[in-house]
């Protein structure tokens, strides 16, 4: 394949121990506020962290574009920095909103009381059936006990402290539902809790507990200036990245996009969209995430010779597929076009990517990107790769679906063991 041999010039980079992080344990990267809610294929924040302080200064305009669960926008706001950006998942926004907003102990001492305390002497009259998209994974007494939780969430005020609890609850949806505790897919367990006891409540509380005790300590750490001042420092929304806006005013754009057919969010996040609905006036469908299946992109001129030929050897695989790989590229390529607008000149654009194969071709977005990023006229600062000692994703792949499996499948392959680093500056 054509696409191969220009690979091999990004293939044999060495890998940087330093980028690495191999001596960090999963709890290290779950210090202060990050423990607050599971996402998938995040990155992890000392990644981010390095990437902020070696490329921007202090109260310049950090963004990312897909922040998912928020790590650089809280490492942002942690290193005195703005901290903006997009995200089209309410989860996201949910999710990242909790963990960049410092609440006062006290406030969130007595809500938890409040909490508890109507839940244990409320004689809620309701017996709820679980609506058809809840019905799978929920049975009658868990999803009123839920609703239960919900009801006194809602009565919180204001908003920001209302999200902790709603970030709280999201987070306990998995572990409380049939969903396989280690699957990142939705994989019912009929008998998870054949021999125990299921207890929402006493979940909801702990996980609330170990928040409150992160709370306590991003209080203290963050910078009284940005706390003060926090709707400043910390700029989200929840929304496409094709509405974003702050031309020529960002100084690094640090992110970790979306990988083709890797994950579909709306799946993945199912409970909580379900769940959480009344919440959130738009929930996206499988088509509005970038990566998804399910996309579809007008057809335009990509600007790699890379891309043509990884989407002309899966067009004779599977057509489908190469359609999606295409709306990928295309996505990706209106993204760093996107870039170029946000970033001033001389700005930065980092993005951490990985290779993978789908259906036995080579997709290789490190070299399809450089393509890209080289004709619409950035310049290469550094292209580092990493070794992924851990991730929160699964590491192997169907090699006929593509889609990500148990690494106990007997044919499946190896996806991501390491990622690449792309350093740009906008001219």
């Amino acid at each position: 394949m054509a696409s191969v041999n220009k690979y091999k010039t990004i293939s044999l980079i060495r890998p940087s121990e330093s980028w690495s992080f191999s001596n960090l344990t999963q709890k290290d990267t779950n210090y202060l506020t990050h423990c607050y809610h599971r996402y998938p294929a995040k990155f992890i924040p000392q990644l981010a962290r390095k990437l902020i302080l070696e490329n921007s200064k202090e109260n310049e305009i950090i963004c990312d574009p897909f922040y998912g669960s928020g790590s650089a926008i809280l490492e942002s706001i942690l290193h005195n920095r703005i901290g903006y950006g997009t995200d089209i998942n309410p989860i996201a926004y949910l999710i990242t909103m909790a963990k960049t907003t410092p609440i006062n102990s006290l406030k969130l001492q007595k809500e938890i009381e409040s909490i508890n305390y109507n839940l244990k002497h409320t004689d809620y009259d309701h017996d709820d059936y679980p609506p058809e998209k809840l019905s799978n994974w929920f049975d009658i007494s868990t999803y009123n006990t839920l609703k239960n939780i919900l009801i006194e969430i809602k009565k919180i005020k204001p908003q920001y402290v209302m999200f902790f609890f709603l970030c709280a609850f999201s987070h306990i949806l998995k572990s409380s539902s049939y969903w396989n505790n280690g699957s990142v897919k939705p994989h019912k367990i009929k008998d998870k809790f054949l021999n125990k006891t299921n207890e929402p409540i006493s979940r909801f509380f702990s996980h609330v507990k170990k928040m409150e005790l992160r709370n306590q300590q991003f209080n203290l750490i963050l910078p009284e200036k940005i706390k003060n001042n926090i709707d400043h420092y910390r700029q989200v929304q929840l929304g496409d990245i094709k509405n974003i806006t702050s031309n020529n005013q960002c100084s690094l754009i640090v992110t970790s996009p979306p990988y083709v057919v890797s994950y579909e969010y709306r799946d993945i996040h199912s409970l909580s969209l379900n769940f959480l609905q009344d919440f959130f006036s738009n929930i996206p469908n499988h088509e509005n995430f970038i990566g998804s299946s399910r996309r579809k992109t007008t057809p335009h001129k990509i600007f790699s010779d890379t891309a043509s030929a990884i989407i002309e050897d899966l067009l004779v695989q599977d057509k489908n597929l190469s359609k999606t790989v295409s709306s990928y590229f295309l996505d990706m390529q209106d993204f760093f076009i996107k870039s170029n607008q946000l970033l001033k000149t001389n700005g930065r654009l980092a993005v951490v990517i990985g290779d993978t194969t789908l259906r036995g071709v080579s997709i290789l977005n490190t070299q399809v990107f450089t393509e890209i990023l080289t004709n619409l006229g950035f310049t290469k600062n550094q292209l580092i790769k990493r070794d992924i000692p851990f991730k929160s994703l699964p590491f192997t792949r169907d090699p006929e679906t593509g889609r990500f499996v148990s690494s106990k499948s007997s044919s499946c392959i190896k996806s991501y063991s390491h990622e690449y680093i792309m350093i740009y500056c906008k001219n």
